[in-house]
């Protein structure tokens, strides 16, 4: 069985291409084992990843981002947004936190082209509804803050919950405006969950019991090679922002 899950990791590894390497110093992520030793070097989320589950958790212990919900922040206001269940919203979590310069069009809507595909699947709406939340084709991202009807197809992300002064906040212009996930600071990650979930991916013996540590980052329901990039991301972004507090 450790063989098994080792060499499905390790195919997990080979399909990667930029993630980085891990040690106590660097905080790079390099797997090794007694006879070979892995990048990883992608944290793509276009990728297929063979399920590795975590064992020493239930279902009930999992942290699903869902659960929470997204928000944008725009300025000092910030809007809740009630997720759709898609393929859409799995791949565009795992890439949040980000802050996007949105353009403006048509008076109705602000935009933007990601530089990652995401997954889609267009229909026909029909009418758009002030506070949606929407993909055109598979890359542009949409924050509509007007209703109307359209013939135009979109993938849906999500609505915002209440859209109170949604239309003067964002303006008439671009602006910027950030994508985040809420409550994702429940979990302060060190370089511990980093070796952690490294050495469970690997089936090696960890220093900690892991039962009940929330290592599902993108929400997928399993721990494999993508939260372990994710968690070294927070790792150090964590100790990025920590630093710059010091100088």
């Amino acid at each position: 069985m450790i063989k098994t899950r080792f060499l499905a990791v390790i195919t997990s590894f080979s399909m990667l291409t930029a993630c980085g390497s891990y040690s106590e110093d660097s905080l790079a992520v390099t797997v090794q084992s007694d006879s070979s030793s892995v990048i990883i070097q992608s944290d793509s989320s276009n990728f297929f990843v063979p399920s590795v589950q975590p064992e020493a958790a239930t279902a009930e212990q999992q942290w699903e981002k869902k659960a929470d919900g997204m928000q944008i922040v725009v300025g000092d206001r910030q809007f809740s947004i009630t997720l759709e269940s898609n393929d859409t919203v799995t791949a565009l979590t795992g890439m949040l936190p980000l802050t996007l310069d949105m353009s403006e069009l048509n008076g109705n809507e602000k935009y933007y082209y990601l530089d990652t595909a995401l997954p889609s699947a267009p229909e026909k709406v029909g009418h758009i509804n002030e506070g949606d939340i929407m993909l055109y084709g598979d890359s542009c991202l949409v924050v509509f803050y007007e209703s109307f009807d359209t013939s135009y197809t979109y993938t849906k992300i999500g609505h915002i919950d209440d859209t109170s002064g949604l239309a003067d906040t964002l303006g008439t212009g671009s602006i910027s405006v950030s994508f985040q996930i809420e409550g994702i600071s429940k979990t302060a990650y060190t370089v511990q969950d980093v070796q952690n979930l490294q050495d469970f991916l690997l089936a090696k013996p960890t220093v900690e019991d892991l039962t009940g540590k929330l290592y599902d980052l993108n929400g997928d329901a399993r721990w494999d090679v993508f939260d372990l990039c994710m968690m070294r991301r927070e790792v150090l972004k964590n100790i990025s922002e920590s630093s710059a507090m010091q100088i």
